[in-house]
């Protein structure tokens, strides 16, 4: 790294930060075009020459070559974002300041109702179909009355919604709901965006566009696995035990738990000794991190098989969200802000490269070192997942099992004491 452009770095950042905009850019200028500049001094060069310019075209060009040299940098992203518009500038908060409004009383909200349109009965949607269809008369509503070139599930910038109340907030106040069906109302928890009327049965879902604060989907994926396909599963589950139930278990109930899923980048140094011709040597390298839609359970209260299927769970059926798909199925958004969420996935990218770092390392090794400084989340995106779910008692325990609704996969709870005594408990001697 030379003196020189150091200097002329130091010197131009702090003509910047003093408002000396013609300086600043004299100075940032020559770095840029110094030819033994690092690509770091390079794209902090370029982003304060962003700051020091009023022409927004000048501007933009100027935050382009600074992502071009890093572009993980989160001021120059955020610089860019004001720029294009995604982000306010009323938008943004400050983190350590910010905190969550307090209501003594659930508060109205706006819903959707879905009725049949030919006699009013209840529309659900079906599973192994794309369809809404009337629980009373059969009428069908096809879910596919939309441009399919138009079927991609958009990726959030994720250092823009960190700048705002989106990337901190999470569900806190309750709702309240008057039903269009029969004139009853009805309490919502805050994590609920859909539900039925317990007293007509109406099937809603929440308009979340209301809340600002709040993310909303931008994916779901449909149930594939209808409830008599999942029962099957279930019943077919407790028979490769070898034992004869009882009573017929619990058939499962249907719904759709939120998760985030996230895209990582960036790169990891790393440094470690290495046995090498009788001797420890010293090895150092640099590894890329590309990890794209890490999976992170979006719920608090999500029980181990749950949180493990939901983080297995392929993406291939994945489409944008429609409300529709959630018709007769209760669903939750996120109690687990994306902040924290992120920091999930930050850390499974890291620990994997890392993993992938140790492994291509043939001869022994010790004291290895990554260094994740530059690791970085780039985009995110909350999805609904769907699920099966029923359980069983034994011993005075519950003890849960879900089946996928897009693949069909069973997941277990199993009591600790082993099979053999467990079997022994649930179906007797």
């Amino acid at each position: 790294m030379s003196d020189s452009v150091r200097d002329l770095l130091v010197r131009g950042v702090a003509a910047a930060k003093g408002n000396s905009k013609q300086e600043a850019k004299f100075y940032l200028e020559w770095v840029t075009r110094a030819g033994d500049a690092t690509h770091d001094q390079l794209a902090d060069a370029y982003r304060w020459l962003a700051d020091v310019v009023d022409d927004p075209k000048e501007k933009r060009e100027y935050l382009d070559h600074a992502l071009a040299y890093r572009p993980n940098d989160p001021e120059a992203r955020r610089a860019l974002a004001l720029l294009n518009g995604t982000l306010k500038p009323d938008e943004i908060i400050d983190p350590n300041k910010f905190s969550l409004p307090v209501l003594e009383s659930p508060v109205p909200t706006q819903a959707r109702r879905f009725v049949c349109v030919q006699c009013g009965g209840k529309m659900q949607f079906a599973p192994d179909a794309t369809t809404l269809e009337c629980t009373y008369c059969g009428y069908t509503q096809s879910l596919l009355d939309f441009d399919q070139s138009l079927n991609v599930v958009e990726e959030q910038d994720f250092i823009v919604a960190m700048a705002t109340a989106k990337g901190h907030s999470k569900p806190t106040i309750a709702r309240a709901i008057k039903c269009k069906g029969c004139g009853a109302s009805f309490l919502l928890t805050p994590q609920t965006i859909s539900q039925n009327c317990p007293y007509c049965a109406s099937a809603y879902v929440i308009e979340q566009a209301e809340e600002r604060e709040l993310i909303e989907p931008e994916g779901v994926l449909p149930f594939m696995i209808t409830r008599d396909a999942a029962l099957k599963k279930e019943m077919e589950w407790f028979r490769q035990q070898g034992w004869r139930l009882r009573t017929d278990p619990a058939p499962p109930a249907g719904v759709y738990l939120p998760a985030w899923t996230f895209d990582v980048g960036g790169q990891v140094t790393w440094r470690c000794r290495v046995y090498r011709n009788k001797q420890w040597v010293v090895e150092s390298g640099k590894r890329a991190v590309l990890a794209n839609d890490l999976i992170v359970p979006a719920s608090h209260h999500l029980s181990p098989v749950l949180s493990e299927e939901i983080r297995g769970t392929p993406l291939d059926q994945l489409v944008p969200y429609d409300a529709r798909y959630l018709a007769d199925f209760p669903a939750e958004t996120y109690d687990v802000a994306v902040s924290d969420a992120s920091i999930v996935a930050r850390s499974q990218a890291f620990h994997q490269v890392k993993a992938d770092i140790a492994r291509g390392i043939f001869n022994q090794y010790a004291d290895l070192n990554v260094s994740s400084a530059n690791v970085m989340v780039d985009s995110y995106k909350l999805i609904l997942v769907p699920m099966w779910v029923t359980c069983y008692r034994m011993d005075g325990k519950q003890y849960g099992i879900v089946i996928n609704g897009c693949t069909g996969n069973l997941r277990a709870e199993r009591p600790p004491q082993g099979v053999v005594g467990w079997l022994t408990q649930l179906f007797g001697e």
